[in-house]
């Protein structure tokens, strides 16, 4: 198994919203794909404005939080709203490097949220986010009773998890067909494609795979402690101002979330929120002392729910995916996969082929069958393009980092550079060795550089690496720079980024990383450049190599087999 690891409602259509708001406050069950756009609108109704976590009413809700994961974590582990049930559902169902990341996340939060609103027993109670951009470290917050996953109400081994958990998912509905007839659109189907077969293959992974198993001991369950709460270069690098703003201004969907796949349950790569943010910030908080070398902590993998962390991490990132979308409206750019204008209220067997033939058509109907609402009962709404808005669940955000790229007024779409977008390079070394770096010379154009030092252009390298199985180390790319590599960290003015792994890789081959070039061509675009002339040298290293300690991982496994770079 894997182990990384629309609604029909555009967000634009918020004064329709604010009609409904009422009935989703009551219900929460979220819209479904029924009716065709309205015209936009810069209303938003919202019942639940979630805080940053470090601001006064964040860490107000930080103690309900507390209070709701405690109850959690009290239920009996045939409630699927159990503590460590309900982080399982990450562990079976969660999509990593497609275009379904972002909705799936919103949905797991939007429905998590409710469950703790009643179990917190406090009815206005809105998820905190964390804004690891301004504030990168863990909030001091995170440190207090249950919020950190070491206290003592959590299940302590992984020989106490086995003993309490493995008779409760045994009996569960994941492992059945509906009515007794087998669909690949069930739980059951879903998971068999992933190679899921029975409670064995899940309790495997958790607690047995000698290759690294999803539960962490205590007190290794984090590993970031509050006496030494702050990320690292690498991790400071990735969710720094310049990273966010590269990142947001993707043009498209695609490009802002991940790529497109051909389901949930596969991965292709993944886009600059995912690629950087989201799995370092990940890899950091679940490693010991965040170098990345030594994972320590349930954030490292697929069962990272266990810390309540978690959450507030996910909060933030779909805090920026709405933070996009204002900004795509505002330019008058698209905010849904291409194909939304066409969506249409007829019943299925009336919808034109034209219809049916997008990319929102199939990204809509995609189907997220895990997820409980606060009684613990499947959800009704499936559906990805459910939760292509947060007016399914009726809420928004206290306002943090990366809102500056949001124009104050609706204006006219930008225009697009001119010549072609795409730069393709040539790979002159493949395997991602320890002695020898991969490496691949990209010719961009000078003028490119400087367009995007002096006007505004956003330049971003897709490394693509084909892995092995189980392959799943960090490994750095270096931009231009010396032969020598030894002297290259997070604070050289030739490191590129960390490309980091969430999770394992249950099947080998290539995934593209999205690495925003941006401030990184200052002294790297100008000084030691190729020997083949104009453009950029890129080389990948295992990350164990780069510090020094040759010989450690999976890097005889791993091959550079592209890269280029996008412009827009």
């Amino acid at each position: 198994m894997s182990k990384k690891p629309p609604s029909a409602f555009d967000p634009s259509r918020r004064a329709t919203l604010v009609k409904t708001g009422a009935a989703l406050a009551a219900g929460m069950m979220p819209f479904g794909l029924s009716a065709a756009p309205p015209p936009v609108s810069a209303t938003h109704a919202r019942t639940w404005h979630r805080p940053n976590a470090s601001s006064p009413v964040g860490k107000h809700m930080l103690k309900m939080y507390a209070k709701a994961v405690r109850a959690m974590l009290a239920l009996p582990p045939e409630d699927p709203r159990n503590w460590y049930r309900h982080a399982i559902i990450h562990t079976l169902d969660c999509p990593h490097g497609n275009w379904w990341f972002l909705p799936w996340h919103r949905a797991y939060l939007g429905w998590f949220e409710q469950i703790c609103r009643e179990l917190s027993g406090y009815p206005r109670f809105a998820l905190p986010y964390w804004d690891w951009t301004a504030e990168p470290k863990v909030p001091d917050g995170m440190f207090n009773d249950v919020l950190d996953p070491n206290h003592d109400a959590y299940i302590p081994t992984a020989v106490d998890f086995d003993v309490r958990l493995r008779s409760a998912i045994a009996n569960s509905a994941y492992w059945t067909s509906p009515n007794g007839v087998f669909s690949r659109n069930s739980q059951f189907g879903q998971l068999l494609g992933r190679s899921v077969r029975f409670e064995q293959d899940l309790m495997f992974d958790i607690v047995s795979d000698p290759s690294g198993r999803l539960f962490y001991d205590q007190p290794g369950a984090r590993g970031l402690r509050r006496e030494r709460p702050e990320f690292n270069a690498a991790t400071s690098d990735s969710v720094s101002s310049a990273t966010i703003r590269a990142a947001l201004a993707a043009p498209d969907f695609p490009t802002f979330a991940s790529p497109k796949t051909a389901n949930h349950g596969t991965s292709a790569g993944f886009g600059i929120l995912e690629s950087k943010p989201h799995n370092s910030v990940h890899r950091c908080v679940g490693s010991r002392d965040c170098n990345f070398v030594e994972s320590r902590g349930f954030m490292a993998d697929m069962l990272s729910p266990v810390d309540p962390i978690f959450f507030l991490h996910h909060g933030n990132m779909d805090r920026l995916w709405d933070v996009w979308e204002r900004k795509q409206q505002r330019l008058g750019l698209p905010t849904l996969p291409s194909g939304a204008e066409l969506r249409t209220d007829l019943p299925e067997d009336q919808k034109s082929a034209a219809e049916k033939a997008t990319d929102y058509y199939r990204w809509a109907r995609e189907q997220l069958l895990f997820f409980v609402d606060a009684q613990g009962a499947p959800v009704k709404e499936t559906r990805a393009g459910a939760y292509a808005a947060m007016a399914a669940f009726n809420y928004d955000y206290e306002p943090g980092s990366g809102e500056d790229v949001v124009p104050r007024t609706d204006s006219r779409p930008r225009s697009r550079p001119a010549g072609p977008r795409s730069f393709p390079g040539k790979v002159l070394t493949r395997r991602v060795g320890s002695e020898q770096p991969a490496s691949a010379h990209v010719p961009v154009p000078a003028a490119t550089i400087e367009a995007a030092a002096t006007a505004g252009l956003t330049l971003v390298a897709n490394v693509t690496l084909s892995f092995s199985d189980m392959a799943h180390d960090p490994y750095v790319v270096v931009l231009n720079g010396p032969d020598d590599l030894s002297s290259v960290d997070a604070n050289s003015p030739f490191y590129l980024g960390t490309i980091m792994m969430f999770g394992h890789h249950r099947h080998g081959g290539p995934l593209t990383f999205a690495l925003p070039l941006g401030e990184k061509l200052g002294t790297a675009g100008t000084s030691q450049r190729s020997d083949a002339g104009a453009g950029l040298r890129v080389r990948v290293v295992p990350l164990h190599a780069a510090m020094g300690h040759h010989g450690m991982g999976d890097a005889a496994q791993v091959e550079l087999v592209g890269v280029n770079v996008e412009a827009y």
